[in-house]
C-alpha cells in the first residue's frame, strides 16, 4: 500500500511540475508577444499621428460647418468616422498579424523542431508586413485628402 501511495504521489508531483513547466512557457510567450507588437512600436507612434490628423479634419470641418449645407457636412462627418473605424480595424488586423508573427518567432527560439512542422507560421512574417502596409498606405492616402470650397 506505501509503495502504491508513493508511486500516486510521484506521478502528482510529475504532472504538477510538467504544468508549472507549460504555465511557465506560456507566460514567457505572451511577455515576449508583448514586448515585440505593443512595447516601443512604431504603430504607437503612427496611431497617435493619425489621431492628431483625424482631430485636426474634425476641426476644420466645425469651421466650415456654416458654410455647408447640413447634408455635405453630415456625409463629410460620415467620412471622418468611417475613416477612423477602418484605421480601428486595419491596428486590429496589425495587431493579430504581429502576435501571430511573434508567437512564431518565440517557436522558433524555444523549439526550432516544433516549429518546421507547424503550418501554424507558413506566410505569417508576409501577413505581418502585409497589415503593416495597409496601414502605411490607407495614412498615406487619407493625409493627401483635403477640403475645398468651391467659389461661387
Amino acid at each position: 500500500m506505501k509503495y502504491c501511495s508513493a508511486v500516486g504521489l510521484l506521478f502528482f508531483v510529475a504532472a504538477c511540475t510538467s504544468q508549472e513547466e507549460g504555465a511557465g512557457i506560456s507566460s514567457q510567450r505572451d511577455i515576449y508577444v508583448e514586448d515585440k507588437c505593443y512595447t516601443g512600436s512604431g504603430v504607437k507612434s503612427l496611431t497617435a499621428s493619425f489621431d492628431e490628423f483625424m482631430s485636426e479634419r474634425q476641426k476644420e470641418l466645425a469651421l466650415l460647418r456654416t458654410e455647408l449645407s447640413a447634408e455635405n457636412y453630415e456625409q463629410l462627418e460620415f467620412a471622418l468616422q468611417h475613416f477612423t473605424t477602418y484605421w480601428g480595424k486595419l491596428a486590429q488586423e496589425r495587431d493579430l498579424a504581429c502576435e501571430q508573427y511573434a508567437t512564431c518567432s518565440f517557436l522558433r527560439l524555444k523549439s526550432p523542431e516544433l516549429h518546421n512542422q507547424s503550418n501554424f507560421c507558413d506566410g505569417s512574417g508576409f501577413e505581418y508586413s502585409v497589415s503593416r502596409a495597409k496601414m502605411l498606405n490607407f495614412y498615406s492616402d487619407i493625409e493627401r485628402l483635403q477640403l475645398q470650397k468651391n467659389a461661387p
